[in-house]
């Protein structure tokens, strides 16, 4: 559980919010609200990989529901990476 005044735009941070996902992710801070907190969703378990599609990769969650990221959740990041040019 964290406070909203000791979190700070571009914190990583870890959160659980059942109702839209089944395990808990990793994001990164994107604007702060009185009692949330906007979250883009950076790392995920692939069982939440269509709700994190649905949600467009953000979602907000109350500070109740956050704890800084030391570790991220032991799935990998979904992130795709674009193939490098061969010279």
């Amino acid at each position: 559980m964290m406070k909203i005044s000791s979190i700070k735009i571009g914190d990583i941070l870890q959160g659980q919010v059942e109702e839209d996902m089944e395990k808990p992710f990793v994001g990164t801070v994107e604007k702060l609200y009185n009692n949330s907190v906007l979250i883009h969703i950076t790392d995920y378990s692939p069982e939440d990989e269509d709700n994190v599609a649905e949600l467009n990769h953000k979602i907000v969650v109350a500070g109740s529901g956050l704890k800084k990221s030391k570790n991220t959740p032991k799935a990998k990041a979904k992130t795709k990476t674009k193939p490098k040019k061969k010279d």
